[in-house]
């Protein structure tokens, strides 16, 4: 399987505060049966704002102890990026990763409500040439409401990145139906774990996959959980 959504760079957002952790969860995540791990700190202002040189930094020391540890995995660095105006700007002026230095973004919409701007934001980049990716749509009060408020992103080629915990009710009962109604229809483009912490989801990996065969069949689960990562990760 492949990870294009976590939080686990040591000392950079809300995820693990050491090298030592971010390497520990690591290994729940190959154990879990991952192979290829995007790590993709939240970039927020002014909470969460290190940069691309910063985090490429980071990431190349977990690689070193990755490596003498023997651990067969492959990281990648990008961010999950927290709509704002002029996003674009952070992404050209390199602020920001894209997904593993390909022309895909991943971004997060505000939870409760909304921004006017979002979609105008979404556009600029997709005019850009960038491909964009919206975080755990299930999770967000206005979609919970009205699914159909994906639709026009959908329409402009957006992909869905659905949490695998939403499926266990992490985020509560609502969150949870919106991700099996998506999952049902099919617009959830791909899974991720969105872990922060160890002892997390790369450990509930076996029950999470078992419900999400009752939804997902045959291609279809294949194509959420490893396929259309893949063809990101492989995009030029």
């Amino acid at each position: 399987m492949i990870d294009l959504h976590c939080h686990i760079l040591y000392d950079t957002d809300d995820g693990p505060k050491t090298i030592e952790e971010s390497v520990s969860i690591i290994q729940e995540a190959v154990n879990a049966g991952f192979t290829k791990i995007c790590i993709t700190p939240h970039y927020i202002k002014p909470q969460y704002v290190k940069t691309k040189k910063q985090n490429i930094e980071k990431l190349n020391n977990i690689k070193k102890i990755i490596k003498e540890k023997n651990i067969n995995v492959e990281l990648f660095l990008g961010n999950e990026i927290y709509i704002t105006e002029n996003v674009d700007e952070l992404v050209v002026e390199e602020e920001v990763s894209t997904l593993a230095e390909t022309k895909f973004i991943l971004i997060e919409f505000p939870m409760c409500f909304g921004l006017i701007m979002q979609e105008n934001e979404i556009d600029k980049l997709i005019s850009k040439g960038y491909n964009i990716i919206l975080a755990h749509p299930e999770r967000y009060v206005y979609v919970q409401k009205n699914i159909s408020y994906l639709d026009k992103y959908i329409e402009k080629g957006v992909y869905l990145q659905g949490n695998y915990e939403s499926l266990l009710g992490k985020y509560g009962n609502t969150a949870k139906k919106t991700l099996i109604k998506l999952i049902k229809d099919k617009k959830i483009d791909l899974l991720a774990t969105d872990t922060h912490r160890q002892n997390s989801t790369y450990f509930k990996m076996d029950k999470i996959l078992k419900k999400l065969k009752k939804y997902a069949k045959d291609e279809y689960y294949y194509e959420i959980t490893e396929k259309k990562q893949e063809n990101i990760l492989n995009f030029n």
